[in-house]
């Protein structure tokens, strides 16, 4: 019996983590706190749209299939960079010392603004190069799926 109850609550675990549900999900992100977003939202510049929402960790190309439950966690990352241009600003985040996982191709970011004709989804094309090393700064919030 004791067996029996071990693989039912695997297979639970492994279907929570199915593909059906997936298909409601337009991506997973750590979801910035309503702190760390003001925070992060100080540096845009003045006229550009403020995003500081979240760090993507499966993208919505990606999004086939749903994170193990022991990704989900409230907690702090540090951001370590910026890269600006005209259109759009990020910060880097340093995820070398957890164990998250990331599926974005490029640099862990949050995008932080755009400008007019901008969109978030550039900040993707910036490379390590391209930011410059900041004083760290601390910010919080929670892993979640974000619906379609």
């Amino acid at each position: 019996m004791k067996l029996l109850l071990e693989n039912w609550n695997k297979f639970l675990n492994e279907a929570s983590t199915g593909f059906d549900l997936a298909k409601s999900i337009a991506y997973t992100a750590f979801v910035l706190d309503d702190s760390s977003h003001q925070k992060l939202a100080q540096m845009a510049p003045d006229g550009w749209k403020v995003y500081a929402h979240h760090m993507t960790m499966i993208p919505p190309t990606e999004q086939k299939q749903r994170l193990p439950p022991s990704q989900f966690f409230e907690g702090c990352i540090k951001v370590v960079g910026i890269a600006r241009n005209e259109m759009v600003i990020a910060v880097k985040v340093d995820l070398s010392e957890m164990a998250v996982y990331n599926k974005i191709v490029g640099v862990p970011h949050i995008t932080i603004a755009t400008n007019a004709g901008g969109k978030p989804t550039m900040s993707n094309e910036f490379s390590d190069e391209d930011f410059e090393p900041i004083e760290p700064i601390e910010v919080c919030g929670k892993v979640e799926e974000v619906p379609r």
